[in-house]
C-alpha cells in the first residue's frame, strides 16, 4: 500500500487558488508557452470539467481535473522514482475513472504522486517531497508563490497583490498596473475568461 503523504485544501477552495496562480501568471507573461500555471474553466464543458496544470519546462508537471462529483490530480517529476499508477488511483470513484485514460495527462510516462477527492475528502499517494514548493502554492500561500515568480520571472510583486488574486477577488486595472506595465486588464479579457477568473 502506498502511504499518504500530503493533502490539499478542500476542492472548491483549491479550485479558487488554482484560478489566482494562473492569473498571476498570465499577468506576468503574455506568452502562454512561458508560464507555469494554466486554468482550463471549459476543458470539458459538456461535462463541467475543469482543470488547472503546471508544466516547468524541465519535465515535470502536475493536472487537477474539477468535476460535479469529484477531483482528480496526477504529478510527474522527472528525477524521482515512478510510482504504480494502479497503487496511486486504487479506490478511485467510477466517475472519475475517464482522467486515468485521459492522453494529455501523459500517465503513460509515469507518475510520482495523485490521487483522488471523493467529494467527502482527499485520497493522496506517492512521494510529495518534489511537490514542497508547489503544494505550498497550491494551499494559497502567497509567499510561495511569490517566492517562485522572484525565481522563476525575475521579478518582485506585492505580497498584498498575490494575496488579492489568490482569494479570487475582484481585478482592476490598478492592481495589473501594480504587477506588470506590459499589458492592461483590457488585454487580459480573454485570458481571464477562458480561466473562469
Amino acid at each position: 500500500m502506498v502511504k499518504v503523504v500530503a493533502t490539499l485544501p478542500a476542492p472548491a477552495e483549491l479550485e479558487r487558488i488554482c484560478k489566482g496562480i494562473a492569473t498571476l501568471d498570465a499577468i506576468l507573461s503574455e506568452d502562454w508557452e512561458s508560464r507555469y500555471y494554466s486554468f482550463d474553466a471549459c476543458w470539458d464543458k459538456k461535462a463541467k470539467h475543469r482543470m488547472a496544470s503546471m508544466r516547468n519546462g524541465s519535465g515535470d508537471d502536475w493536472f487537477i481535473v474539477f468535476t460535479p462529483t469529484g477531483t482528480f490530480v496526477k504529478s510527474f517529476w522527472h528525477e524521482y522514482k515512478r510510482a504504480s499508477a494502479d497503487a496511486i488511483y486504487a479506490g478511485l470513484p467510477k466517475a472519475l475513472a475517464k482522467q486515468r485514460k485521459e492522453n494529455a495527462f501523459m500517465l503513460d510516462d509515469g507518475v510520482t504522486f495523485g490521487g483522488f477527492h471523493d467529494g467527502t475528502s482527499w485520497t493522496l499517494r506517492g512521494n510529495a517531497k518534489p511537490l514542497a514548493e508547489e503544494l505550498a502554492i497550491l494551499s494559497g500561500d502567497p509567499a510561495a508563490y511569490r517566492s517562485y515568480v522572484a525565481a522563476y520571472f525575475e521579478q518582485k510583486i506585492p505580497l498584498a497583490v498575490v494575496e488579492h488574486v489568490l482569494a479570487g477577488k475582484k481585478l482592476d486595472a490598478k492592481l495589473v498596473a501594480r504587477i506588470t506595465k506590459e499589458q492592461t486588464l483590457a488585454d487580459l479579457k480573454s485570458e481571464l475568461a477562458d480561466i473562469g477568473y
